[in-house]
């Protein structure tokens, strides 16, 4: 199987984490940014637009399609395929035994002892086709963001931190969007430096309501 495509292309990550997360092995090929010297991807697919799949003589040429094609043709352990969406998974992410709430005020304060801000608290729980409690965090780090609008002003939005708290199978998740994948539109490398030592922020703060809460049990 091959996989033409680009890396910057949103399109064809789309499918090389569908392929990742079925546990396919794909050769990539990486085509020219510029379509005039596409030859090759035109004389195999038809065409010059990325992605193209090509699994032996099925050729497909659209990211949704290619996605459908993989689910229905390669099946994969239940329990290994839910392992590698939560890899692949845009977030950091942890468990808490607390009820949601409890959950949601302890990481509130944890944040504001990090220097990160709370906006707002969402509660998402009457939109959502799921049952349980389901709350949003909107904050901010102030030299994050403000970083964000010196590189693209009309992007700054982008770098606003987005944390879930929600019951799922009986237990309490919290998913932090990883705040480099969140800038990631603007393509700035000092940014997405910015937003990895971030993100290891995050993480260290899950971390440690998981390590007070198993001293308190």
């Amino acid at each position: 199987m091959k996989l033409y495509q680009a890396e910057w292309c949103p399109f064809s990550h789309r499918v090389r984490a569908k392929l990742t997360e079925l546990g396919i092995g794909y050769e990539i090929v990486n085509v020219p940014a510029s379509t005039k010297n596409r030859e090759e991807l035109e004389e195999v697919a038809g065409t010059k637009a990325i992605p193209a799949l090509v699994d032996g003589e099925r050729v497909i040429t659209d990211s949704g399609e290619a996605i459908t094609y993989l689910e229905q043709n390669y099946e994969t352990d239940p329990e290994q395929l839910e392992l590698h969406r939560r890899e692949l998974s845009p977030t950091v992410y942890g468990t808490l035994p607390f009820e949601v709430d409890e959950a949601t005020g302890r990481l509130r304060e944890a944040l504001q002892e990090g220097g990160i801000e709370v906006l707002e608290e969402l509660d998402l729980s009457a939109f959502l086709a799921r049952e349980g409690a389901y709350k949003v965090l909107l904050a901010v780090d102030q030299e994050f963001i403000r970083f964000a609008a010196e590189a693209n002003p009309g992007a700054a939005a982008l770098a606003l931190l987005e944390i879930a708290v929600y019951e799922d199978d009986g237990l309490t998740r919290v998913d932090a969007i990883e705040p480099e994948k969140g800038t990631g539109q603007i393509r700035d490398p000092e940014l997405n430096d910015r937003g990895l030592e971030l993100r290891k922020r995050l993480i260290r703060m899950i971390k440690a309501l998981e390590r007070s809460s198993a001293r308190a049990g």
